[in-house]
């Protein structure tokens, strides 16, 4: 069961990927999520990498969002959201399939493929949620602790498990959506 601190977390997390902003999380709220993504990257509407990105967002709907959707309507609600993960916490996170699911999203922005990402491809991700690029900067320095100017895939996909389940306000982690 998460914290009231996690909670708070999830709730950041959540109304962040609501692009509707109607107070649900949708399958499509996700695909527009890749859409911007792409967009930001330059990613052409033809292009084959544009899909890829596309998957990767609906892939991360599949696994986060659409656990908590039990009436079947593809939408859920925070409630819904923080229900649906909840089992997440009850194994504090050794589910890998959440850990893959988070290299699926970084390779998404990994587009050059270097396996690892710098300020502006991490911005890109965070600017795709409504962030702007000075607390997008900000927040990668934060989660770029031994301060090389690159994450890799596991850090990436690390720090999003951490963002979840650390309950540590001064864990870095917890700057993985920007300001929390």
């Amino acid at each position: 069961m998460p914290t009231e601190f996690q909670k708070r977390k999830l709730a950041l997390a959540f109304y962040k990927y609501d692009t509707s902003k109607d107070g649900f999380v949708e399958a499509s709220d996700l695909e527009l999520q890749g859409q911007k993504v792409a967009d930001l990257l330059g990613v052409k509407q033809d292009d084959a990498e544009r899909d890829r990105i596309i998957s990767a967002y609906r892939l991360v709907w599949e696994a986060y969002f659409k656990p908590g959707d039990r009436d079947g309507d593809n939408k859920i609600t925070l409630e819904e959201y923080i229900k649906g993960i909840e089992p997440y916490y009850s194994n504090d996170g050794k589910d890998n399939s959440a850990l893959e699911v988070n290299k699926v999203v970084f390779d998404s922005i990994d587009l050059d493929g270097s396996g690892q990402i710098d300020s502006a491809e991490y911005g890109v991700f965070l600017r795709s949620l409504g962030i702007s690029k000075e607390e997008a900067d900000f927040a990668f320095q934060k989660i770029d602790t031994d301060g090389n100017g690159y994450i890799s895939r596991d850090e990436f996909a690390k720090n999003l498990a951490d963002y979840f389940l650390s309950d540590d306000p001064q864990d870095p982690a917890n700057w993985f959506y920007g300001s929390f």
